[in-house]
């Protein structure tokens, strides 16, 4: 019977094979854009990071997850190191390799090669047991196999020189775990079980179970959804800026965040901190009767917007990063439901669809809700950034910093950012910022994006707009920063068609993030958000930095537009119409002299118009689909929002006129839509340029023939014979201009010929005047010559105007 036993050797070479399973494609995914320290760049230049190019080379080489990697390569060597080394005793007999000689070697080559080994391993040479094993084993019976002719039989037969050798059955686990032991042996087996299939077992069936508690790509519980969908503290209608924490704390991945015993002390320290700043919660006592672990995560919150990080307990440090972590997935959620279409009309709510993306900018900057005047309703502004936030968010300014700042005249963001450089440095050493505070304040300056934005509203292949149409508003988007203007800022530019994302510069926030656009086209007078979407704007800012011509000439056409508003009924804007004008005059980053307009081509909801360079050079196109509201006048808006900074938001008046739904309306689209539809099937698309090019020219000369045949007929002898040949080329042109279908230019789709029915109209024409043009006689009459001339050249004149 077959003994099976462990092997140490081989548990070591399965043990390797798993390890390599992981450690392989985690490299791959690592060296291959997988860090995500590869995958932002930064839009600003700090002074920080004005150091040499090698030290920012190792200090990229040597990141925390390049050391990790480094690690576990370490690892799977010292386990391929010990693998060689006990895996000797799997290698087969080999008596060629044990005497170190090579495959075919003579007699006297063996026995001088058997004699230094000897005085190597002989027992009388070399006292070491291990040795003398060796000696023994391998070396004898190895020279054995070689000399001597039974040995060598056995060797060639066998693969050993004594001949058949037991069955050795090893088992790929450690020796240990085989135990003779009665006792050790059914403990053995219920590891081998627990641990080889129950714990697995275990560890799948606990992954399945809570997966199936999670909804959505942000990972958010779905008992978060159904509190945000339909509870006391669910998503409103008109939920405002300081209503919007209440509803964010309800999920369930603070609700059953632990709060244990060893956090009382930290608990009653974060709640002096809220009261200290936050005086009017302390006579509401439905604030503090929640459920202690959401009253934690809202503490924490509260904590971080009054930018309190120091202060907070070192026990809670870890639950303000799990906060702050959660915090963005949830308010993208609630945006999804804010923004849900809704009966009757199907679309979504504004007023929290805005406030949500306030929070957002709140968490970002830690800034204080109290702080932020909500921006919300069909009289607001919707975008329009208080000042006070705006100088409330930069780094290391406070309500004291702003006062001093006053006195300098400087009382919004906005009159901080006109401070010529120079000036600047004396200024926020008048505020009380120097050193690194002031550094920090500059670069957040430099770092603010201004985003430029363009729009037109159209029912593709309609006039105008009509109820239940679907209409589409094309947008497009540039976006600029004061850092673009700074020395070594082309190294970290944002590259056109990058799958890199902005870093946004959030000094008090400890969990750093991208910067998001959230695009909203709303109608403040029902309170509704047409469409939403979230963007990244890296090709907007990239062709920005590229064509910084393009947003001053952007701004002066919307300062030209604000001027007229006449047109207001139309829903293409004369701002658009005149940028319009400008971004025709350039092509590949030159002006044109034709006057062209880019051509677009294809892009998707949320990338850079790709079609064209064009359409590239005209900023990144966002299109954005919405049905057509009742007929009348509409004053909608597009609000462009940063999740990341305050101040930075844009909004543009957009006028659209629908017309109503009425059956001659439909009527007059669809006989419209079938006259377009067969002008399509008769026109012959797939004649490619070179051949109408050449149809153009045959006509060309089919025209100079024409004329030449018409200038010597006045000579002819036979005018009537003359004019047959005439009338015969005339039907002949006739008939090759209905068959052709050559256009008049590239640019225009019009057909140069006419259809059959306006040539059977033509035809047809003299029969409705009344009255037949007469033949010209036999022998030549001067005045039939001359009719005969002004038809000919009248027909000329007709074929150049067509």
């Amino acid at each position: 019977m077959t003994e099976h036993k462990g092997s140490t050797s081989l548990f070591a070479i399965f043990l390797l094979s798993l390890y390599s399973l992981f450690l392989f494609p985690y490299t791959i995914y690592r060296v291959f854009g997988g860090g995500s320290e590869d995958t932002v760049v930064q839009p600003y230049v700090q002074g920080k990071q004005k150091k040499s190019a090698a030290s920012r080379y190792v200090r990229k080489l040597f990141n925390k997850g390049n050391l990790v990697l480094l690690g576990l390569w370490v690892l799977w060597g010292l386990l391929l190191w010990y693998v060689q080394i006990t895996s000797k005793d799997l290698k087969p007999f080999d008596p060629f390799e044990i005497l170190g000689i090579e495959p075919g070697a003579s007699t006297a080559e063996i026995k001088k090669a058997y004699r230094s080994m000897s005085l190597l391993y002989h027992p009388d040479k070399n006292p070491d047991k291990k040795a003398h094993s060796y000696f023994a084993e391998y070396i004898t019976k190895a020279y054995q196999a070689l000399t001597d002719e039974a040995a060598r039989k056995n060797y060639e037969k066998y693969g050993h020189p004594d001949g058949p050798q037991a069955l050795d059955v090893g088992v790929a686990l450690p020796t240990w775990l085989f135990t003779k032991d009665s006792r050790a042996a059914p403990l053995m087996l219920l590891a081998l079980v627990g641990v080889g299939i129950l714990l697995p077992l275990g560890v799948v069936s606990w992954h399945m179970l809570n997966s199936n508690r999670y909804s959505g790509p942000n990972g958010v519980m779905q008992e978060t959804l159904s509190f945000y969908f339909h509870s006391k503290y669910s998503v409103k209608e008109a939920q405002s800026l300081v209503r919007i924490p209440e509803t964010l704390v309800c999920a369930m991945e603070f609700i059953t965040l632990p709060t244990p015993s060893e956090q009382s002390y930290g608990l009653e320290e974060l709640r002096k901190l809220t009261l200290r700043n936050n005086g009017d919660l302390k006579d509401k006592p439905t604030f503090w009767k929640r459920r202690a672990s959401v009253l934690k995560a809202h503490m924490l919150l509260l904590a971080h917007l009054d930018r309190e990080h120091e202060n907070i307990p070192a026990t809670l440090q870890a639950d303000l990063r799990f906060v702050l972590t959660k915090t963005p997935l949830l308010l993208d959620e609630m945006m999804k439901i804010a923004v849900l279409p809704r009966p009757p009309a199907g679309y979504g709510w504004m007023t929290p669809a805005l406030a949500i993306v306030e929070m957002m900018q709140c968490v970002s900057q830690a800034l204080s809700i109290s702080n932020r005047k909500p921006l919300s309703g069909g009289a607001a502004k919707a975008g329009a950034a208080d000042g006070l936030a705006g100088l409330l968010q930069l780094p290391h300014v406070d309500g004291d910093t702003v006062k001093r700042l006053k006195k300098k005249r400087v009382s919004t963001l906005k009159e901080l950012q006109e401070v010529a450089p120079a000036d600047l440095p004396e200024m926020l050493k008048a505020a009380g910022l120097e050193g690194a505070a002031a550094e920090e304040v500059t670069t957040f300056l430099a770092t603010l994006p201004v985003v430029h934005v363009r729009a037109e509203c159209e029912v593709p292949g309609e006039d105008e707009i009509m109820e239940q149409d679907v209409v589409k508003c094309k947008l497009q988007l540039l976006v600029t920063r004061p850092a673009h203007n700074s020395p070594g800022f082309e190294a970290q530019a944002p590259q056109r068609g990058s799958s890199k994302a902005v870093r946004a510069f959030t000094p008090n926030n400890p969990i750093p993030h991208d910067e998001a656009w959230h695009v909203f086209l709303v109608d403040p007078a029902s309170n509704a958000v047409l469409s939403w979407s979230k963007v990244g704007l890296v090709d907007a800012e990239a062709i920005a930095f590229s064509r910084p011509e393009l947003a001053e000439d952007w701004e002066k056409a919307a300062a030209a537009e604000g001027a007229d508003k006449k047109d207001g009924d139309r829903s293409r804007s004369k701002a658009l119409a005149t940028a319009d004008k400008f971004i025709s005059r350039y092509g590949n980053g030159v002006q044109r002299k034709d006057g062209g307009g880019d051509k677009e081509g294809g892009a998707g909801k949320e990338g850079a118009g790709k079609g064209g360079e064009g359409e590239a050079e005209s900023g990144q196109v966002l299109e954005m689909v919405f049905a057509a509201p009742k007929a009348g006048k509409h004053e909608l808006q597009v609000v462009v929002m940063s999740d990341s900074y305050v101040g930075c938001d844009r909004t543009i008046p957009l006028r659209i006129r629908v017309v109503p739904l009425t059956r001659a309306a439909q009527e007059g689209r669809d006989a419209k839509s079938l006259a377009k539809a067969k002008e399509w099937a008769d026109s012959d698309g797939d004649d490619s340029d070179e051949e109408a090019v050449a149809r153009r020219q045959r006509r060309q000369k089919k025209k100079e023939a024409k004329e030449a045949a018409a200038a010597g007929e006045a000579a002819a002898s036979d005018a009537g014979s003359a004019a047959g040949d005439g009338d015969s080329d005339e039907e002949e042109d006739d008939e090759d201009e209905l068959n052709s279908d050559e256009y008049d230019s590239e640019e225009s789709g019009e057909l140069e010929s006419g259809s059959e029915d306006e040539a059977d109209e033509d035809d047809d024409a003299p029969a409705k005047g009344g009255k037949k043009p007469a033949l010209p006689a036999a022998g030549g009459d001067k005045g039939a010559t001359a009719v005969l001339k002004a038809t000919e050249v009248s027909d000329e004149e007709e074929e150049d105007e067509e």
